[in-house]
């Protein structure tokens, strides 16, 4: 264990083997460590925290702040952190509202500077999350989503298994798993196509899920009609746990972008200009 001697580590914090703290960084008391986690210089690990081994707190990130919430009880949750994750700087991370209600993160996340986990979000493992995103209260993202940076997402969505939202994002509804949505419009433009294929998805799960796609997005059909056709159509695969998700709805979903309609414009010029141009044309071509 490496502490620098301008750290204040509370004498009640629980570190384990190997834990490395840095000049001016603050570990309260209650805090329980993992082995080999760094809490580099200037960062705050508040109270209720408990992190298994391998996490990085980089500098003047403050993880288990007490929830933005106007009617914040007197008691509340806790932050449950898994291992291996890294929070870069400034990022921020509440704890659950009340007593039970934790906020929780899983393993081997990369959290980019300045972003923002609200009170109960549960974050799953293996998700990015680029500098800047916003998570309001009670955000469920599944693991291996991608967060691109400046996304906000509104308190109670849900972003589901290799989701990947584009930068500036405006997150109002759930998304489903393996959807792209376009950072401009918010919309969804297509399945992450690349994010399934480097998580080892077959060709055949990455057909049945365009096929999926085009039942949801494409045929117009009613909500339990869809549910029931992804349901009699696929037994198994991905498709499963993409209807599990849909069935579970209760925001609404994020809706697919549409281009808008093509009309076809000619512009002919009126008799006058016509009239006008020609002995021009004709000069030109003498």
């Amino acid at each position: 264990m490496s502490i620098h001697p301008l750290a204040a580590v509370s004498p009640d914090a629980r570190l384990g083997m190997g834990v490395k703290v840095g000049a001016f960084a603050s570990i309260e008391e209650g805090v329980e460590l993992g082995d080999h986690c760094v809490v580099a210089s200037g960062a705050i690990v508040k109270s209720g925290v408990v992190a298994g081994p391998n996490n990085e707190f980089c500098e003047h990130s403050v993880v288990g702040g007490a929830p933005q919430h106007i009617a914040r009880p007197t008691d509340i949750g806790r932050l449950l952190i898994g291992s291996g994750n890294v929070f870069r700087e400034h990022v921020t991370i509440h704890r659950g509202l009340k007593p039970g209600s934790d906020t929780v993160v899983g393993d081997t996340n990369y959290v980019m500077a300045g972003v923002h986990f609200g009170h109960d979000c549960v974050i799953g493992s293996g998700c990015i999350f680029a500098n800047g995103a916003m998570l309001g209260g009670h955000v469920h993202v599944d693991d291996k989503a991608f967060v691109s940076g400046a996304v906000a997402v509104h308190q109670f969505c849900r972003i589901g298994r290799l989701a990947m939202v584009g930068g500036h994002a405006r997150v109002t509804q759930d998304i489903p798993p393996y959807m792209l949505v376009d950072g401009q419009s918010g919309c969804i433009v297509g399945l992450n196509v690349v994010g399934l294929r480097r998580s080892g998805h077959s060709a055949a799960e990455v057909a049945d899920l365009k096929n999926a796609y085009r039942i949801i997005f494409r045929r117009g059909l009613c909500w339990q009609d869809v549910l029931d056709t992804l349901a009699g159509e696929f037994h198994g695969g991905p498709v499963v746990h993409l209807r599990e998700f849909l069935g579970a709805g209760k925001r609404g979903f994020t809706q697919e972008r549409r281009p808008p309609p093509t009309t076809l414009r000619l512009r002919v010029a009126d008799d006058a200009a016509a009239t006008d141009a020609a002995p021009s044309l004709r000069s030109k071509a003498g």
